[in-house]
């Protein structure tokens, strides 16, 4: 399942794309649904918010699609702290709270 908030408009030459640039990756689309976050459904047609729910999703549970965003508060704060490091000591501040945040994920 990947949630994406213009998964209606992403979608629509999706494999074509892949086919053009990524032909090794092409049989995991076969697998993959685009669907859209809840949040962000109601700015949608009506089609959309249908074809597209994640509610109608199998395997989607009660998920709402928006957990790619929860960290986006605190990792504006983190560039505000490490602006003054070297870029070396930025990058493994940048890689050390990415990895928290994929840990707390799970």
């Amino acid at each position: 399942i990947f949630t994406y908030d213009v998964a209606c408009i992403y979608g629509v030459n999706l494999r074509k794309r892949f086919e053009g640039r990524y032909p090794h990756l092409v049989p995991l689309l076969d697998r993959m649904q685009l669907l859209l976050p809840k949040l962000h459904a109601l700015a949608h047609k009506e089609i959309c918010q249908i074809v597209l729910a994640l509610c109608y999703a199998w395997g989607a549970g009660l998920s709402h699609g928006e957990s790619v965003e929860h960290p986006w508060a605190e990792h504006n704060q983190v560039g505000l702290s490490t602006r003054e490091m070297s870029s070396g000591h930025r990058h493994d501040a940048l890689n050390m709270i990415h990895n928290y945040w994929n840990w707390r994920k799970m």
